[in-house]
């Protein structure tokens, strides 16, 4: 990912970030894109160079830009794992095979890496990213329900 791509991520998944803590309710909309704006920051201080941290634009055969995918190689002790931050296709681009393909290269890239495993987030109502990842072999580790009162 160029400089410019790295901004234009930015640009689109701070704010989308944001709505889906807001959808979830999860934070309140005064404060997400900003709240949003500080995860990005502290995670990737160093932007496209911050070490351990990959982002790649993601482009069709023909060479048309359709997403982007932001993962991390995580370390603990002796034990690591590559972390899924983030994937967006394109709209025009869903459901044709691409978050499939570059999961594969994901997982490719971890067993390079050292990693023993991929994990990730999901928020509950992203139905249709729960059901690739399911598709794909993901397992839920952790459930977190909330009841407002």
């Amino acid at each position: 990912m160029t400089a410019d791509e790295f901004q234009a991520f930015l640009d689109w998944s701070v704010p989308e970030y944001a709505r889906d803590h807001v959808t979830s309710g999860r934070w309140k909309e005064s404060e997400a894109v900003e709240r949003s704006r500080a995860e990005h920051a502290e995670l990737l201080p160093q932007g496209v160079n911050t070490p351990n941290n990959f982002l790649r634009t993601i482009h069709d055969e023909g060479g048309t830009r359709v997403g982007e995918v932001w993962f991390a190689l995580q370390k603990d002790g002796d034990s690591s794992q590559v972390f899924v931050y983030w994937i967006g296709i394109n709209e025009p681009y869903r459901r044709k095979g691409y978050a499939t393909e570059v999961f594969h290269i994901i997982e490719a890239e971890a067993k390079r890496l050292g990693a023993t495993r991929v994990a990730l987030h999901v928020f509950g109502g992203n139905q249709a990213g729960r059901a690739l990842y399911e598709h794909l072999g993901y397992a839920v580790t952790n459930v977190i329900m909330t009841k407002p009162v």
